[in-house]
């Protein structure tokens, strides 16, 4: 047997501590050391090995005395996948490469063992990982279209003016949809205007269930009042009572939804109750000594800030939080221009079918429509489209009929050009000039140009496009 390769105690420690098999054949090709990984992956003994020639050991069988034989004669690095022992799985990358001193002469070949097991392990866990993570996001997928789908025909069968072209809305609509599927208290905050019974009933229509909707504002109802509309009455409770009391909207709503708007107007003393009622799921009429259980799913709104009313003592911290379970705050108007002309075509749509009209927006209005900041809100809008529905007496909807406010809107801010203003004069005449009982050869024999021409400016322009063969009277 051959002495020792390694005869620093320092270095035999490092080499048997690696993981990997290591082995090495001096320049006459026997093998001279041999660490303890290589014997436990490849089974061997040192007795096996260490002295002897790998070319002996080659012609006995032994696939790494070939593959250092070839390191020999080619003086090139080779490796390969061997198999150990009987077990197919257990396979051994082995890698043998040329071994130069420093002055370049060639002493031998370096084997290193590394055992594939693991990594096939790692690589069937990763796969396995990799194909459940697959799965999750195709299911992730589909659930995502399903829901896009209910909200999207949702949106068509409720004439509630639900639209969400923007980012903003979708997102809303998407949360109130998972909120409609649970009995989750809601908090809805916005400017005045905004849509937030539009919110509220969309989170009713969302359960599937056509379960009651009860609406009160807090702020119309007198103080004196309130009480006996959120809680109801026993009979004779006070004076004036009816005889046969009355049910308060929490009993009205039964297993719908109870929409208290204008939350941050409630006097204080029925903050108090309301709490109670969000907290126990029960409460009692004015006058009465039974309790009743409460399964309707609040939802309340407000167009105040109510962390400053909070601050400022005028509602309570409490009511706030037990409230704010699921908040929703939708985005002004203003802050969200891709919903404003849908929602305008939804309105006239809904006062063209409710008078059996045909009208329309020009280019000029719809222009304002954009360029308006809305304070009112959707409110304003809605309002705003009927106007002009109702003073216009053609069926296009032009700028004449606009508000002064509107009006303004259009015209060329400071810095336009002539030609932007003449471009914006000529679209608007040409849509006056496209009326319902003429076709498209009389409007531009109207006009005194010739039909190419008109064709050209409505493509142009992406005026209506309507090919009329003859008259509509």
């Amino acid at each position: 047997m051959a002495e020792p390769f390694c005869r620093d105690a320092s270095m035999e420690r490092f080499l048997n501590a690696l993981p990997d098999g290591i082995s090495y054949t001096n320049e006459i090709g026997i093998v001279v050391y041999a660490n303890n990984a290589y014997y436990t992956l490849t089974g061997l003994s040192a007795s096996d090995i260490l002295g002897h020639s790998i070319y002996e050991l080659a012609e006995s069988g032994f696939p790494v005395s070939r593959m250092v034989l070839d390191v020999f004669q080619t003086r090139q690095p080779k490796t390969e996948s061997i198999q150990y022992g009987s077990d197919e799985n257990h396979e051994i990358l082995v890698t043998a490469i040329p071994i130069y001193d420093d002055e370049g002469i060639f002493r031998g070949a370096a084997t290193n063992f590394r055992d594939l097991e693991q990594l096939n392990s790692l690589r069937r866990d990763l796969g396995t990982t990799y194909l459940h993570y697959e799965r999750q996001i195709e299911k992730l997928d589909r659930a995502n279209l399903l829901l896009q789908s209910r909200i999207n025909e949702l949106m068509r069968s409720k004439g509630d003016g639900v639209v969400a072209k923007s980012k903003q809305m979708r997102s809303i609509l998407e949360l109130a949809y998972r909120v409609g599927q649970t009995r989750s208290t809601v908090l809805i905050t916005g400017e005045s205007g905004v849509g937030k019974d539009v919110i509220c009933r969309f989170i009713n229509s969302s359960a599937g269930n056509h379960t009651p909707y009860i609406k009160i504002s807090c702020g119309a109802i007198p103080e004196t009042l309130l009480e006996s509309e959120l809680f109801g009455y026993e009979p004779g409770a006070f004076s004036g009572a009816s005889r046969q009391g009355k049910i308060g909207i929490f009993e009205l709503a039964g297993d719908g939804v109870a929409f208290l708007d204008e939350i941050g107007e409630m006097p204080l003393h029925l903050q108090v109750k309301l709490l109670t009622v969000l907290q126990d799921r029960s409460y009692l009429r004015v006058g009465g000594t039974k309790r009743i259980s409460m399964n309707a799913q609040v939802v309340a709104a407000t167009n105040r800030n109510l962390k400053e009313e909070v601050a400022q003592g005028r509602f309570r911290q409490d009511l706030y939080y037990r409230l704010n379970v699921v908040p929703i705050n939708i985005p002004p108007l203003r802050e969200r221009k891709e919903d404003i002309l849908p929602l305008a075509e939804l309105f006239l749509e809904q006062l063209n079918r409710k008078n059996n009209s045909t009208k329309r927006f020009s280019a000029g209005v719809c222009d304002a429509f954009l360029n308006y900041d809305w304070p009112g809100n959707v409110r304003e809008l809605n309002n705003i489209v009927e106007r002009i529905y109702i003073l216009s007496t053609t069926a296009l909807l032009d700028v004449t009929v606009l508000p002064p406010d509107l009006r303004e809107s259009i015209v060329p801010r400071t810095g336009g050009t002539l030609k932007t203003y003449m471009e914006q004069a000529e679209a608007a005449f040409l849509e006056s000039s496209l009326q319902d009982n003429m076709t498209l050869q009389e409007v531009a024999d109207s006009l005194g140009i010739n039909l190419s021409t008109l064709i050209r400016k409505i493509r142009k322009y992406h005026l209506p496009r309507r090919y009329l063969t003859k008259k509509q009277l």
